[in-house]
Parts: structure tokens; C-alpha cells; sequence
């Protein structure tokens, strides 16, 4: 657990590994140079566990760096991470570590977070995919995992783990090299709560991130002898994270995902079923958030190539109940 200003939530972070249902871990936690009194409340759990080792940053470094010293220092099989003002339900390492022991296919695992306030409140309950070969296409979109839920087997971590050029996306790109030489998963459960901010990210960090997990993808596509242009790349995006898009942008996006799901199933790495039924849900994404231009987008919708006839009925009458109203 690397901490920094944590005060107000690290306790509750803390008491919520300690209470897990599996007792047999070691808990290191880094304070990253806190200027408020962090740093005394991880100090006193320390006295009173004897799984809990503190270390302490001279200057402040950032997660990255924090995160590779708590990988060198550690001693078990697993690496499991949780972010200081996050909660772990009780039983989640019990769960991961049962999963990963049963699955040996599986380098890495999370599970679905519980979005809660700065006061704890619920907000929502976030989903993930969970099957593993249909999580490694998603990470040709984005990052289909919580830092706070995952577990990874630490002999499938990469030589350089976190790379600091990729800070705050290097998380997608860890995962990503992980998934290279392995499955990931996600068990479907919450095992974590997860904290936001209600001030959310700056417009600077947005941009950041986004420019960040478009270098991510483009590199791990290459590792996988795949070209793709960012440009490419930036419309796979798109059915992710706007939250509208312009009837005149279907055409590009439409063209972003039939090359990528040609390159993928020319690889013949990929699982085809896994492939059709991704590439079917970001085209589906892509005219849901363009039905405010009403039934034309319906009319591109189905005479798509990418048009699947196993589309539930659900989803279809959703497009158009959707397209209906706007139009």
C-alpha cells in the first residue's frame, strides 16, 4: 500500500486488510513523504501487527516508484495492491488467491468495485469483463481492471514492473504486458470499494491519460507484432470514453474496428468468438452514443458489416426506443 496525505481514509484502508477472512500475508506499506499524520497513524498499526512493515520515502517519489519499492521488498507469491483511502472486503484476498491457485493459466485477477463518496456512501456497482479471452481484446480499448481489486502472480510481472514514463496509465500498461504472457480475469463479485474524488481528475490529467493509454496500446499492439495508427487507436477509444459521438465520426470508428478485428483474427492468437463479441459491443457503443441523430444511425447500425444477428433483442430495442425519441 503506498501512502501519500492519506489521514482521513488510511485507517479504514488499513483495518480492512487486516480483518480479511486469510490471515497468512505480509502488509508493507510505503508512506510517500506525507505532510500531514499519515505517516504516525500507519506507525501505530505496525505496533500492534507484526504483519505490518512501514517504510517511509525520504521525498516524495510518486505511486510508481512508491509501488516498485513494495515489489522489491516483497517476499510472497502474490502482489496484491490496495490504494490508501480504499476498502477491501473481507474476504477478497481469500477469494483472489483461491481463484489464481485453481486457475494456473491465470497471471493476474481482479473483481468488480463498489463505488463509494468521500464519506463512504455508495454510489454505484461498476462491471468488468470477466472472461479471460474476451479481456484481451478490451485492452485494446482501455484498462478492464481496478488497481485496488487486483492480484497478480508476481513471477508474471514484467522485468522493469511500473514504468514511470507512463504515470498515471501505468497501471493499463503493466496489465497489458501481464496479459502478453498470460489470461487475466476478473471475478464476477465486488471484493473492493473504491474511493473517488469529488473533484475527479484535473482537464490536464484527463488529457494526460488519454494521450498515455493511447501510447500503452499502440506499444503493446507492436509487442504483438500488430501496427496500429494513434489515430486508429484514438477512435477504438472512442466508444469508451465520450460520452457522444458525431454522426460524421461512425464512418472512422467503423473503419477503426474492422481493421482491428481483421488484424486480430489474422494473428490467430485470439479466440474468434472472444473477437466477434468485443468488436460487436464497441460498434454497438459507438451508435447507442449516436442515437441522438436519430433513426439514420439505426440505418448505419444494421447495414454494418460488423452487425451481429446475435445481438440481444434487448440491445437492439434499446437503439431503437433510443433513436425513436431523438428522432
Amino acid at each position: 500500500m503506498p501512502v501519500f496525505n492519506s489521514e482521513l481514509f488510511v485507517a479504514e484502508a488499513i483495518e480492512s486488510i487486516l480483518n480479511q477472512t486469510f490471515k497468512d500475508f505480509e502488509f508493507l506499506i510505503l508512506d510517500d513523504a506525507s505532510t500531514d499524520k499519515s505517516l504516525e497513524i500507519v506507525k501505530d498499526f505496525e505496533k500492534k501487527d507484526s504483519r505490518i512493515k512501514v517504510y517511509q520515502n525520504e521525498k516524495n517519489l510518486g505511486v510508481v516508484t512508491s509501488r516498485n519499492k513494495l515489489i522489491e521488498l516483497s517476499k510472497g507469491k502474490y502482489i496484491a495492491w490496495l490504494d490508501s483511502d480504499d476498502i477491501a472486503i473481507e474476504n477478497r484476498l481469500e477469494k483472489e488467491i483461491k481463484f489464481l491457485e485453481e486457475h494456473t493459466e491465470i497471471g493476474m485477477v481482479g473483481a468488480y468495485p463498489i463505488i463509494i463518496d468521500e464519506f463512504g456512501n455508495k454510489i454505484r456497482e461498476w462491471l468488468f469483463e470477466t472472461d479471460p479471452q474476451k479481456l484481451k481484446i478490451e485492452l485494446f480499448f482501455h484498462s478492464p481492471f481496478l488497481s485496488s481489486s487486483v492480484m497478480i502472480k508476481k513471477s508474471y510481472l514484467p522485468q522493469n514492473f511500473y514504468e514511470s514514463r507512463f504515470s498515471v496509465a501505468e497501471d493499463f500498461d503493466l496489465y497489458s504486458k501481464i496479459s502478453e504472457n498470460s489470461y487475466a480475469a476478473n471475478i464476477p463479485g465486488t471484493l473492493v470499494k473504491y474511493r473517488i474524488n469529488s473533484k475527479g481528475l484535473s482537464k490536464s490529467n484527463i488529457e494526460k491519460m488519454e494521450k498515455l493509454s493511447v501510447q500503452v496500446i499502440k506499444e503493446h499492439a507492436e509487442r504483438l507484432g500488430i501496427k496500429l495508427e494513434e489515430n486508429t487507436i484514438k477512435n477504438l477509444r472512442k466508444p469508451k470514453t465520450a460520452s457522444k459521438i458525431n454522426f460524421e465520426e461512425i464512418p472512422e470508428i467503423e473503419k477503426s474496428l474492422i481493421l482491428l478485428k481483421n488484424l486480430l483474427l489474422d494473428k490467430k492468437d485470439f479466440d474468434k468468438t472472444a473477437v466477434d463479441a468485443v468488436i460487436q459491443k464497441y460498434w454497438f457503443e459507438t451508435c447507442r452514443k449516436s442515437t441522438h441523430n436519430g433513426l439514420k444511425t439505426l440505418n448505419i447500425f444494421f447495414k454494418s458489416p460488423l452487425f451481429c444477428k446475435k445481438l440481444s433483442l434487448k440491445d437492439n430495442c434499446r437503439l431503437f426506443v433510443r433513436a425513436l425519441i431523438k428522432y
